[in-house]
């Protein structure tokens, strides 16, 4: 699995064909959700994963300052002190150890930051331990 090079048209087509629940993108008319995955690919908190050229996952992952976790469209912060995980659209367990994989890179910090995540459409502070194993599990 690789990070690949995608349009927005079809990382957003992704999305919609596989955010089951709605619980990610439903309700987002599609202008502004594009404008919301491109804004996200530029600040470099996008991940998009495929498998064998076949889009598999996406996820948005940001380093920011837990002040400014209700704040919308934060930009990446490097000072900040925990890291949110939200938007996580996978088709596989497999492609989503990979997006965390993928934070892990850009973010080699990430276990001494306060972690978030959106489960079930509400967001939870979320213990290291548990994205470790879903890396290493799932890989």
């Amino acid at each position: 699995m690789s990070e690949g090079d995608h349009s927005i048209d079809s990382v957003l087509r992704f999305a919609r064909a596989n955010d089951h629940r709605n619980w990610c993108f439903g309700g987002w008319p599609d202008d502004i959700m594009g404008i919301y995955l491109s804004w996200h690919h530029s600040n470099g908190s996008l991940v998009v994963v495929e498998d064998n050229g076949e889009l598999v996952a996406l996820a948005v992952g940001t380093k920011m300052l837990e002040a400014d976790i209700d704040k919308h469209w934060r930009a990446w912060d490097e000072s900040g002190d925990c890291m949110l995980l939200q938007d996580v659209v996978a088709k596989t367990k497999q492609g989503l150890a990979a997006c965390l994989d993928e934070l892990d890179v850009r973010c080699p910090e990430w276990r001494e930051l306060k972690l978030f995540a959106s489960r079930h459409g509400k967001r939870k502070q979320i213990k290291p331990e548990v994205f470790e194993r879903i890396i290493e599990r799932w890989k």
